[in-house]
């Protein structure tokens, strides 16, 4: 495997950990204190502080991943940076979630309790950081998939049921496995803006196109 291509791989892995992992430790914490149990508090806040170690992983991946994939098919650089300004504004929105957890367990480890001001402040911060994760998915999930990208219209491919009939008599064709590289066409990328999608135009729109 070319070891550029390996940042992508560990991107797409764990992109999705931080936010699934916050919903869950956030859950379990508001469930803790509705037991008044302190155990499970301290889970749950540590699951949140350890979020913050995962979310480094990720924005890293992500921003090596971004080498090497800008000049790929149908992948629009609009989108592309639009997804690294909101994973950075996720990134420390995590980051003060993630401190405050940890301020959090210091207090419980010291035998202190944990007063209804820390709950709603972190909640506040919490809450912010799980739905700019959110966001920040799904501008990613625009990048290189022009189907989910706004004023897109999906239809079913005329190739499809061919296709089909084809995989069933002799399994995956070899053409599905051609490598694709993006060495040739990063020289003429084309960063594009989103266009509605209809039966007769799949594609979205060039605006400019790098010499």
């Amino acid at each position: 495997m070319n070891l550029s291509a390996v940042w992508l791989h560990v991107h797409l892995i764990v992109t999705h950990i931080p936010m699934l992992w916050a919903v869950f430790a956030f859950v379990l914490y508001y469930y803790g204190t509705i037991k008044k149990n302190g155990d499970i508090q301290k889970a749950a806040l540590l699951g949140f502080a350890v979020t913050t170690a995962i979310t480094w992983l990720v924005f890293r991946s992500g921003e090596n991943a971004a080498r090497y994939v800008a000049g790929l098919p149908l992948l629009s650089l609009d989108y592309l940076y639009e997804h690294e300004q909101w994973a950075e504004k996720t990134l420390w929105a995590l980051y003060a979630a993630g401190a405050i957890a940890f301020l959090g367990i210091v207090k419980m480890w010291l035998k202190r309790q944990l007063h209804g001001i820390f709950f709603i402040f972190f909640s506040i911060v919490a809450i912010a950081a799980i739905s700019l994760s959110a966001i920040t998915s799904h501008v990613g999930a625009k990048i290189a998939n022009p189907g989910v990208r706004q004023g897109s219209t999906l239809i079913k491919s005329p190739m499809y049921d061919e296709y089909k009939e084809k995989r069933k008599k002799s399994g995956t064709p070899l053409s599905d496995k051609t490598p694709v590289s993006n060495e040739s066409a990063a020289k003429h990328a084309v960063a594009t803006k989103p266009v509605p999608i209809s039966d007769n135009e799949s594609t979205t729109a060039p605006i400019k196109t790098a010499e």
